[in-house]
This record gives structure tokens, C-alpha cells and sequence, in this order.
């Protein structure tokens, strides 16, 4: 799918926003004035503990609500470099053994905002939980992060060194990109007990007992109505607090964390995210002139002077992400249609993505021809992903079909007319006369995104793939993301999501580095469509 930067629009009275690659929003203003923020459309922060399972992993909750709060061990995205920043880190540059194995990191000197020293401790408390509820957690892979760690040490003498024991010797980059980026240490003081009356203890030393701490503290996450209230959520290392919340819109007000240790400090009132539920609405927001920070819908282009006027600078945000659409490959009925290497072919020769750049984006997009960002520069881009591997080809789209034994209907629907598993048939498990109808879930907000989805529908149609679209809030659609599970048929209904808005689908993070493991390898947390491939998994573990 096409991708497009989002347009990000400040105003010229407030100082610099750095954006970095990750999507996270440092913002600095006049001192003691309070900044406004606009999330994306149809996208709110709705569940606040670190520890998410994949239903829950959006970008809003990530970068609009848990970076702002709690600091990851590592920080990505410098003055939009696809690269770690050591200045916004709070681990100080990693070393490693003579073997490669072992890798050891001294902490800055952070503090929690109670006062508490940020050690080695909240460090192991988060080892502890992930590999004890690693099957709630989205960034889990099989395999990887944390089954590699054969071994860890946080000695109490040296509180801010911990050492960690890898299985084998790994690049140095992916290392640190895809496994000690997906740390988030955790305040384990506060947050390590089982339910409210329980004291504080050391619960997550025992498999059982990091069980009940999750249990706790999940449950605590589902109830939105206390975020801005419940002390757990009070104890913070990053620069802000959550001061209010509203579990019906999302808005979110923070005020500056005074105990805040690291660079940047906040030096304004407040700073708050204001909720939109459609891009119109955000725009009219800014044309008001009451935001400071928002997004000039790609529709909306020509308003460029008038924003301008009335005070406002545009830049592009260029996230580090892809934008795709998932295939269930585990739906009982169109599961065995994605399967079949030759239908998804199909599928891409139909993505008219020049003609989606130009008509439907003004120009305001760039390609996806692959799981590599092409934008912004980065040293993983390769040759053959700035080349189309499937250009647009309605012909093309046609042969596959009819060649596998498809009885193809341009402006109708096609129909298999030759079932079975050779070379020249429909494929394993699709039944003599299963008709090529699909429905196409996406969150709605975007009037380009519907576009982009109605354009795709036309030039499916041109195959004879009749595709139903179905708009839904966001939230309806990460509900629906999930493979099959057949006992209760959650996930089995699906055919297609384009989940986000027009600007991202997937955003690389925490695996920064950009190999595929979260979204791709067998099993993985954020694998939503139930993917499989032998070979693949083997180029993501080589």
C-alpha cells in the first residue's frame, strides 16, 4: 500500500517540536503557556501499563500516552535519523564480552517521580514479567526476545549495571535494536504487588507470582475512568504526568513530572492531546485557531496559505512504518485463498499505487514495495526494495486467475472452475465454484483513506474480485484484529483490515531494526493474520 507522511502543522508561537523517527512528541512552548496537541483522527490512548498484548499495542497508547510517561531503556529517532538517541536514553551505550554473548549497560541516574532511584531492579522487574507473560505481550517472537536469554544478573552492590546472557553471539545493531529496545523499565516499588491492598514485595521473582502482578495491573489498565487518579499511575520517569483523562474521548492533560532526571525538561504549564474523530473536525479545530499542533489533511492542500496566516509552519512527519493490508490466513472460509502465493500476487498487480500518489494524494505519498521504509533514509533500504516487485496490471491480475483455474468475470465475480492442489488449479481447500467475494475492514476519520479504499475496490472489481468495504472506528477494528481462534471464533470472521489512519499502519517499534520479527515470523505477538512461512522464519532468525 501507498504510503503518506502526515502533514504535521505548528504554530509559529510555540518554539521547536522534535519529531523523532519513532513518532513520539517532545514538545517545547513559551514558558508557562499550556500546548495543544492533535491526535490522529479515530485514534485515542486507551490502556496505560507498558506490558500490552497486541490488541492493545496502537501508536496512540505507545507514543501518545506510555513514552510520555514511563522512558524506555532506549530511545529511537534523532531529528528524524533512524538511529538510537543516547541523549534521550536511559541506558548509557551498551558493551559487550570478548564471546559477543553477554552484554552489560550502566543506567543514567533517573529518578521516579516519588523519589525513588530508577535501578537495575526495575530493569529485572520487567525481565521477570515479560518472560513470565510473554504471551500477553505484542512484541513477543518466538524464539527471540526474551527465549535468547539464557541468563541475567542485577547485582544489588551496583545498582545501575545489569547484564544480560544471550543464547549466541548477535549483530551488534539488531542487538540492540530489536531485543534491549524492547525494555521498558518498570517502577517495581510501586507497581509490584497483586491487588490494591496488597503490600509491595518481590511477587515477580516466581513465575506465579509475575502472573498475579500482570493480572493486577492490567486490570488496572481496563479501567480508564481512574488513569489521571490512580497513584500507580502517579509514579513516572519521563518528563510528564497525567494530570486528566477521559475514557469516552481519549483527551488526555499532562503536567510537567517536577523529579523529571533526564534532558528537555518541560518548561510549560501543560500540554494536552486533543481527540478528533474525523479529519474534517481536526481541521476546522485548526482553522479555529485553537491548536497548536495538528494535521492539514491531504485533501485540504490548498488551505496551506490560510493556515499560514493565521500563524502556522507545515512540515512533513514521516514515520518509520509501513502501510499494508492484512490477509487472514487463518479465516475458515478465505484463509485458503490467501494462501495461494498466486492470488496474493493478484491482489498487489491490483494496487494502482503511482495513480493513488498522484490523484488521491496530490503527491503527497511515497511507494511501499516492501517491509523497508523507503522514507525516511536509512541504511536497511536495499536496491531491490525501491523497485516494484508486482506493478499495477490489471492483465496481469487476470492470468494469475485464469491460469490457476478461476473463471474470470471482469465487473462481476469470479468463480473457480478447476479445484485442487496441482500447479494449474485454484488451490488446496477451495471448493468448485467459491466465488472471489472479500470484505475489507478500515478504521474511518480519513475522507483519502476512504478514497484510497474505494479506488482499490475499483481495480479489484476489474478482476473480478468483488470487495465490500466496511468503515469502523478504530477501536472496532483492533477488536477484530486477531487470527482465528476456532473455540470461540474470535478472529475468524475477517477477510482484509487496513488498520491506522492514512499515514501509517505498522510503525517499527519497540524491533526499531526493521527485520520483520514482530509481524512476520511464525507466532509472533503482532502477526494479527496468522502468517506463516518456513523460509521466512529462517531469514528472520539467520
Amino acid at each position: 500500500m501507498v504510503r503518506v507522511p502526515r502533514l504535521l502543522v505548528s504554530a509559529s508561537a510555540a518554539l521547536l517540536l522534535l519529531l523523532a523517527a519513532s513518532g513520539s512528541v517532545p514538545v517545547a512552548a513559551a514558558s508557562g503557556s499550556q500546548v495543544s496537541f492533535a491526535l490522529a483522527p479515530g485514534s485515542s490512548p486507551n490502556y496505560i501499563f507498558p506490558l500490552m498484548n497486541s490488541i492493545d499495542a496502537s501508536n496512540a497508547n505507545i507514543f501518545d500516552l506510555q513514552y510520555q510517561l514511563f522512558r524506555p531503556l532506549y530511545w529511537f529517532g534523532d531529528q528524524g535519523r533512524t538511529t538510537v538517541n543516547y541523549a534521550f536514553s536511559l541506558g548509557k551505550p551498551p558493551t559487550y564480552s570478548d564471546s559477543g554473548r553477554t552484554v552489560t549497560v550502566s543506567l543514567k541516574h533517573y529518578l521516579w517521580s516519588d523519589g525513588v532511584p530508577v535501578t537495575n531492579r526495575d530493569v529485572e522487574f520487567w525481565m521477570n514479567m515479560i518472560i513470565a507473560n510473554k504471551d500477553n505481550w505484542y512484541a513477543y517472537t518466538p524464539g527471540a526476545f526474551p527465549d535468547d536469554v539464557t541468563s541475567m544478573s542485577f547485582p544489588a552492590s551496583s545498582p545501575y549495571t545489569f547484564s544480560i546472557t544471550f543464547n549466541k553471539a548477535y549483530n551488534h545493531v539488531w542487538l540492540l535494536s530489536n531485543e534491549l529496545s524492547q525494555i521498558i523499565p518498570m517502577p517495581q516499588q510501586a507497581w509490584d504487588r497483586t491487588s490494591a491492598s496488597s503490600p509491595e514485595g518481590d511477587y515477580d521473582e516466581t513465575s506465579s507470582g509475575a502472573l498475579a502482578v500482570y493480572h493486577y495491573l492490567d486490570g488496572q489498565s481496563q479501567t480508564l475512568s481512574t488513569y489521571a487518579t490512580n497513584p500507580l499511575w502517579k509514579v513516572v520517569d519521563g518528563p510528564w504526568r497525567l494530570s486528566a483523562y477521559s475514557p469516552e474521548t481519549g483527551y488526555s492533560a499532562f503536567v510537567p513530572n517536577p523529579g523529571y532526571s533526564g534532558p528537555t525538561k518541560p518548561h510549560i504549564a501543560s500540554f494536552v492531546e486533543e481527540p478528533f474523530t474525523s479529519a474534517t473536525s481536526e481541521f476546522d479545530a485548526l482553522r479555529s485557531g485553537s491548536l497548536d499542533y495538528g494535521y492539514l489533511p491531504i485533501n485540504d492542500l490548498d488551505q496551506r496559505s490560510q493556515l499560514s496566516r493565521l500563524g502556522y509552519q507545515l512540515e512533513p512527519w514521516t514515520v518509520w512504518g509501513i502501510n499494508y493490508v492484512l490477509d487472514n490466513f487463518t479465516n475458515p472460509k478465505t484463509g485458503p485463498l490467501f494462501k495461494q502465493l498466486y492470488f496474493r500476487e493478484a491482489m498487489q498487480r491490483l494496487v494502482n499505487q503511482p495513480e493513488m500518489i498522484r490523484d488521491v494524494l496530490h503527491g503527497e505519498g511515497y511507494p511501499t514495495y516492501g517491509p523497508v521504509p523507503i522514507h525516511p533514509a536509512s541504511p536497511y533500504v536495499t536496491s531491490a526494495e525501491r523497485s516494484n516487485p508486482y506493478p499495477y496490471s490489471v492483465a496481469a491480475a487476470k492470468s494469475l486467475l485464469s491460469d490457476h483455474g478461476w473463471a474470470v468475470h471482469a465487473g462481476g465475480t469470479d468463480s473457480c472452475s478447476r479445484p485442487g492442489s496441482g500447479a494449474r488449479d485454484c488451490g488446496a481447500g477451495i471448493k468448485r465454484g467459491m466465488e472471489l467475494r472479500l470484505t475489507l475492514v478500515y478504521t474511518t476519520g480519513s475522507a483519502v483513506f476512504d478514497d484510497m479504499m474505494q479506488e482499490l475496490r475499483s481495480a479489484y472489481s476489474l478482476a473480478g474480485i468483488d470487495l465490500t468495504l466496511q468503515p469502523s472506528a478504530s477501536s472496532q477494528v483492533f477488536t477484530e484484529l486477531s487470527p482465528c481462534q476456532p473455540k470461540t471464533g474470535f478472529g475468524c470472521r475477517w477477510d482484509l483490515i487496513a488498520y491506522g489512519d492514512v499515514g501509517y499502519a505498522y510503525t517499527y517499534s519497540p524491533d526499531f531494526y526493521p527485520s520483520g520479527d514482530e509481524i512476520f515470523a511464525t507466532g509472533a505477538g503482532s502477526n494479527f493474520n496468522g502468517y506463516s512461512d518456513a523460509r521466512a522464519d529462517q531469514l528472520i532468525r539467520a
